[in-house]
């Protein structure tokens, strides 16, 4: 915003050179972007619109800064002339908190004095009459945007403040038509909407060159509520850019008692009575200022009766060691907010330059990231190519509210479908294909927030392969994944004609199925969660074997359609006293095995921690097992 220096010169005659107040306010204030042809741009922050956006905010904290006298114009106490009123209801108390009236009959329709028009020149505004003029300085001035209307074309005796009607129109001070929703404020008269609230006024009531009687308006609107209503009309103003920062309703008051006085000493005329439609007055924030917190938050050494002295300069109301802000400061709430006003008033180039003395030490992947690397490295041992796919995709459970591309309107609930399509890309040029992902997923639940998980998936294919072949494959990289997690006692469990589930520790670690196209794909995808859970602990180290181990291969003659998963889940169950470990070898289809039958091997290894086996006691362990699997499923010796 720009500060005329002849006005802020005005309201404090020992003001210091433009060029000094620049420098002071760019030290403990505000950022100030230039300071010629004697105005001041200073980039207000946005929690300070409601304060320091006008002068006579701005003027109290550049007199306290530069330790001068402020001599802010003085508001005569309002007495009315006249019985007259003009009621106002606020439909929506929510949307605005509070409305101001007040009626002026018989002013005179003469110009606005020559210091009121340099002033509103310097900030680019045209003079246009002096009522108008009045309310546009006074909103310089204050920080409170004012309207007037011309009383006698109301429809009625009162006001409101409502929603639009549905497809409402108005025409704006600027002959500009437009079109209202409900979702948009208005003040309007008995019977038509006159201003589209806290953006732009209304041609039906304008102040013309023949108005004599008015009514003086001052309300607060939700910020949210302006800035969209202003987007929506494609209309933005100085008000309502200072309603969207949020401004505090004590300046309602402030700014219409301000521009009545100045009403009454340019345009003459009697005011009537003033109707405060504020249906939830705020209270004032009070705040106890503790020396000690501020001293350990901001490292000044200062007495408490400085620190007071500095808030009271800045225009708080001190009882005791309360401190109480004034109305126009929407942004104090706490005591850093406290703490950062005596701060900066202090000046932060007094902070002593002190290195910060702490305990630093290696950092750590954490021991996700540790697990994630050493999947990886093993996914890359089976000759496996990382792959890194978006997390967006066609289909899925949680839609995007802006989607980039039609590709990618959903979050991806799986892995797989973009490895699926890299394994399609990569197969024009290549004759095998083997891919692998670490990555998140997204799925709804029951609260706001969806569910994100992180998945390892695997997928294979190769052009000719045999599909059974491509899924073994699969399979037994998993396996060697679950056995590098130190997950023995995995079970894969058919689930459907063409998926397997994974499942340890009562839980389901993740699926291996069939992909579908021209050439036979293979897909595995496990929850990296469960399978971290798992792993935990699980890696243990054991001492080397003293004595010798004894194996015995086994093949048997199945059904086709048996897994051979589930062969080996008998097989674990029916586990003999000495049998260490149990492992499923190959399988194999063809030559001098039956039409509708494989061959499934599997290894077994005896061994015992206090001596060495004998053959025989490995051939019972061996016999035990195959009678203990004959009762899930039929098969013959080979």
């Amino acid at each position: 915003m720009k500060f005329s220096y002849a006005k802020l010169k005005e309201l404090m005659p020992s003001l210091p050179p433009i060029a000094e107040v620049a420098d002071i306010v760019t030290l403990h204030l505000f950022e100030v972007e230039s300071a010629e042809n004697g105005m001041l741009d200073v980039k207000i922050l946005p929690n300070r619109h409601s304060d320091a956006a006008c002068y006579f905010g701005f003027a109290r904290e550049l007199g306290a800064l530069c330790d001068v006298p402020l001599a802010l114009p003085k508001t005569k106490k309002h007495k009315a002339g006249m019985k007259r009123s003009v009621p106002v209801t606020i439909a929506m108390p929510a949307l605005c908190k509070r409305i101001m009236t007040c009626p002026v009959s018989g002013i005179a329709s003469n110009a606005s004095p020559a210091w009121m028009q340099d002033v509103l020149r310097a900030h680019g505004m045209r003079p246009i009459s002096a009522v108008v003029d009045i309310t546009n300085y006074v909103t310089l001035e204050t920080g409170q945007p004012l309207h007037a209307f011309d009383m006698d074309k109301l429809m009625g005796e009162s006001l409101e403040v409502r929603q639009a009607r549905e497809g409402e129109a108005i025409e704006t001070l600027d002959g500009t038509k437009v079109i209202l929703s409900p979702s948009t404020l208005v003040i309007s008269d008995a019977h038509y909407a006159l201003d589209i609230a806290g953006v732009k006024g209304g041609k039906r009531a304008e102040i013309g060159d023949t108005t004599t009687n008015i009514v003086l308006t001052a309300a607060n609107f939700d910020g949210g509520m302006i800035y969209k209503a202003s987007r929506r009309v494609g209309i933005a103003t100085d008000a309502s850019v200072r309603f969207a920062h949020g401004l505090s309703p004590a300046l309602a008051e402030i700014g219409l008692y301000r521009a009545l006085d100045l009403i009454r000493e340019i345009c003459g005329g009697t005011a009537g009575k003033i109707e405060d439609a504020y249906p939830k007055p705020e209270k004032p924030t009070t705040i106890v200022f503790d020396t000690k917190r501020f001293i350990a938050l901001t490292g000044f050494d200062a007495k408490e009766s400085e620190c007071l002295a500095i808030l009271k300069k800045l225009g708080f109301s001190i009882t005791g060691k309360k401190a109480v802000p004034p109305p126009e400061r929407t942004d104090i709430a706490l005591f850093e907010d406290l703490a950062e006003e005596v701060a900066r008033f202090m000046g932060y180039d007094r902070l002593e330059a002190i290195a910060p003395q702490i305990a630093l030490a290696a950092a750590g992947n954490g021991k996700e990231m540790d697990y994630s690397d050493k999947l990886r490295a093993a996914c890359v041992k089976f000759g496996l190519t990382e792959a890194m796919s978006r997390s967006f995709a066609r289909e899925g459970e949680i839609a995007l509210e802006n989607p980039l591309s039609s590709n990618g309107e959903y979050l991806r609930a799986s892995l797989i479908p973009a490895l699926e399509e890299a394994l399609d890309a990569n197969l024009r040029f290549m004759e095998t294909v083997r891919l692998f992902e670490i990555g998140h997923v997204f799925h709804k639940k029951a609260t706001h927030e969806p569910k994100e998980d992180v998945m390892l998936a695997i997928a294979c294919t190769e052009k000719g392969g045999e599909p059974e072949e491509i899924f073994r494959r699969v399979r037994g990289m998993v396996e060697e994944l679950l056995g590098e997690s130190g997950i023995a006692d995995a079970v894969f469990k058919e689930e459907g004609k063409a998926e397997l589930g994974v499942h340890a520790g009562g839980e389901l670690l993740g699926r291996i199925g069939y992909g579908a196209g021209t050439a036979p794909k293979a897909f595995a995808e496990l929850d990296m969660e469960r399978l971290a859970r798992l792993a935990e602990g699980r890696g243990q180290f054991e001492a080397l074997p003293k004595f010798p181990k004894i194996t015995r291969d086994i093949s048997l003659v199945v059904d086709r359609a048996l897994h051979a998963g589930e062969a080996l889940r008998s097989l674990k169950e029916a586990r003999t006293e000495h049998c260490a470990d149990i492992a499923f070898v190959t399988g194999y289809e063809g030559r001098g095995i039956p039409e509708g039958k494989k061959s499934l091997t599997f290894r077994l290894t005896f061994a015992s921690p206090d001596r060495t086996l004998s053959d025989a006691e490995a051939d019972v362990g061996t016999e035990g097992m195959i009678a203990g699997i004959a009762k899930d499923f039929p098969f013959e010796l080979k």
